[in-house]
């Protein structure tokens, strides 16, 4: 039997950078996190990019990682901030940070 993650969605509040496949860079916060998902908060949009890289300053117990990820986005909503509201799952991630992410996660929920 394969184990299932379906983890909670939980409140996130790191910072980061969002890096679109045209080139742009912007700073963004994460939103809410889960072991596959991850939402953010931009104030640009995905401008075409099927794909993402996603670097987020992790913190969680006074331990503190870089998370590089590529991301697959599901949904670009534009909210009452101006700002856009990014779903996405997560594509290429290693095993220590989906790790650092699930201990987050169970910490949280």
């Amino acid at each position: 039997m394969v184990k299932s993650h379906s983890s909670p969605y939980v409140r996130c509040f790191w910072t980061g950078k969002m890096f679109l496949t045209n080139g742009q860079i912007t700073d963004i916060h994460c939103t809410h996190i889960s072991h596959d998902l991850v939402e953010i908060e931009s104030p640009i949009g995905l401008q075409g990019s099927k794909k993402v890289k996603l670097e987020l300053n992790a913190i969680h117990e006074g331990k503190q990682i870089l998370i590089k990820t590529i991301c697959l986005p599901s949904a670009d909503i534009l909210n009452e901030h101006d700002k856009h509201y990014i779903k996405m799952s997560f594509g290429t991630i290693s095993a220590a940070e989906r790790d650092f992410i699930d201990k987050f996660v169970k910490a949280h929920s």
